[in-house]
């Protein structure tokens, strides 16, 4: 793969985006297609809410995979640093929830049931999840990482736990030793997959179906959860249930965003 700061590519509802390299502006990015753009981290769970919702609906759209360390366009657009950021005939907009409210005009999507199990659920897994995923996403070839200044911008600004973000992010812990606190999680893959795959039996039985998680039907609670799950994918030796495991992948058919599996580390 090649080096870039903008991975520019055609989204259709039946094909993973095949990136085009190039380095482009936004003004230049819009082109002669006409289409709507979506400005992305592929490993952002907000911005995969935004890429599922599209792919459910089958709303054609430019994909646009930002690097990582990439002010310059995302300022340009919405006057600061942020994913997802979505661009048609009236102008940029942020907040996934906001785009994709805007795009489903046909109410395809029922509203989030409150689900109180699911949260409290995401909040007991979010050290053992932070310290599974971070590492693995600075190691595998994702499009917001493919130069060292995104992978360095990732690290200097996301915190390892035990350290607070603020902690983290003060200017006293030289990038080096944050790399080093980088490895030592991956190093305890081992017994922070056992937890982990321990608390997906707890999971498994709080998805309602494997076309989604909430009795009644498709609904926001899916956009959510399954956007927050699909980075799971990528780590090696995890035992996911059963139905867990289909709900992944019926969502991965349908929405059309890829999982992780084949670059699981």
């Amino acid at each position: 793969m090649l080096l870039l700061s903008l991975f520019a590519t055609v989204y259709t509802p039946t094909a993973w985006p095949r990136p085009t390299v190039s380095r482009i502006s936004p003004i230049v990015a819009q082109g002669p297609s006409k289409l709507p753009q979506l400005y992305v981290y592929d490993h952002c769970p907000f911005c995969v809410r935004v890429r599922l919702a599209l792919g459910l609906m089958g709303k054609k759209h430019q994909l646009m995979f930002l690097a990582n360390d990439d002010v310059e366009t995302p300022t340009s657009l919405v006057g600061k640093k942020i994913a997802p950021i979505w661009v048609d005939a009236d102008g940029p907009m942020m907040e996934s929830l906001d785009i994709i409210g805007k795009v489903d005009t046909e109410g395809y999507f029922k509203p989030a049931s409150g689900r109180t199990d699911l949260k409290a659920w995401q909040k007991s897994v979010q050290t053992i999840m932070r310290k599974l995923q971070r590492p693995r996403y600075v190691k595998v070839p994702l499009p917001e990482f493919m130069q060292k200044a995104g992978r360095d911008a990732f690290v200097n600004n996301h915190q390892m736990p035990p350290f607070e973000k603020a902690e983290w992010k003060a200017g006293g812990m030289p990038l080096e030793t944050k790399y080093a606190k980088y490895e030592e999680a991956f190093a305890e893959s081992d017994q922070l997959v056992a937890e982990l795959s321990q608390a997906l039996l707890e999971l498994d039985s709080m998805i309602y179906s494997t076309e989604y998680c909430t009795e009644g039907g498709l609904s926001y609670d899916d956009i959510d959860l399954w956007a927050r799950l699909r980075s799971m994918t990528l780590i090696k030796g995890l035992a996911i249930p059963p139905k867990t495991r289909a709900y992944l992948d019926h969502f991965e058919e349908k929405g059309d965003v890829p999982l992780y599996d084949v670059m699981a580390l």
